[in-house]
């Protein structure tokens, strides 16, 4: 079955290395290309020095970490042949946008590192219209959701979610999760990138099983599970990943030294 997809993506490396695989296999019509912010913020105003280092230590080694794993990549170095609407956090739901959509007439659409979408956007865009969430809900809805876990001392909870979105954040049928093999010596950012590598090949199956099939593979979610807000986060709860732990806290589970439960993963592959 023949099928256009259209892309909303962020500009960060983590998300151009995302929807690169589903640029070299698919036929892409078009990608709404939102500016997000700074990849290394500045430590909010206030914060206490100890926490305010911790807080530039966190970013930056998450910059080098994908760095290492996903290089500097561009989506408008990858998708030099394809049209691009830009726009921002602020516009990214404006007519502007909807127009955008309706002119690529997409098939089916995919959603990674965006602000939540919204009319009158949402309502111009076809049945299928799946957001990759980097959290596993119900345990992990919201912004940070692969810090989250680790701030909890879960990070076997850190993967990622495929469902289907709706107006209310990440709430829609699931699709399909993964979450990445963790190893001794994995730190936050390592895992966080072994997730979008484990997202990533899994995407591409997903898409050409709904290039043969038309549809997806779909479970309701039946429990409102936990939402943390973006303005949840503070650099103080970094002290449990680098003064607690030293980011050894994988090496601590694989120990059995943590909790050992599991996430029971819905799996659409």
């Amino acid at each position: 079955m023949a099928m256009k997809i259209l892309l909303f993506s962020g500009n960060h490396p983590r998300h151009a290395f995302i929807h690169s695989a589903v640029l070299k296999a698919f036929e892409v019509c078009g990608i709404v290309h939102m500016q997000r912010e700074n990849i290394i913020p500045e430590p909010p105003a206030g914060t206490m020095s100890h926490d305010a280092e911790n807080f530039r230590r966190h970013f930056a080694d998450r910059y080098a970490a994908e760095q290492k794993y996903f290089g500097e990549m561009k989506i408008e170095d990858i998708a030099t042949k394809v049209p691009i609407h830009q726009c921002n956090a602020s516009n990214l739901n404006s007519q502007e946008t909807a127009d955008f959509v309706q002119k690529c007439a997409p098939d089916i659409v995919f959603i990674f590192g965006t602000k939540i979408i919204k009319d009158p956007v949402l309502s111009v865009l076809p049945k299928d219209r799946v957001n990759m969430h980097v959290g596993l809900s119900p345990w992990y809805k919201g912004a940070a959701t692969l810090f989250w876990p680790f701030y909890n001392m879960q990070p076997q909870f850190c993967g990622v979610t495929f469902h289907q979105i709706v107006p209310a954040a990440d709430a829609g049928a699931v699709i399909h999760q993964c979450v990445p093999e963790l190893s001794m010596g994995d730190g936050i950012h390592d895992v966080a990138c072994k997730t979008l590598i484990a997202a990533q090949k899994d995407l591409s199956a997903l898409l050409k099983q709904w290039g043969k099939n038309g549809s997806f593979f779909e479970v309701q979610q039946r429990t409102s599970g936990r939402l943390y807000l973006e303005s949840a986060f503070r650099p103080e709860h970094l002290r449990v990943i680098y003064d607690l732990f030293s980011n050894d806290m994988v090496d601590a589970y694989l120990r059995g030294e943590l909790s050992q439960n599991k996430p029971t993963l819905i799996t659409g592959i």
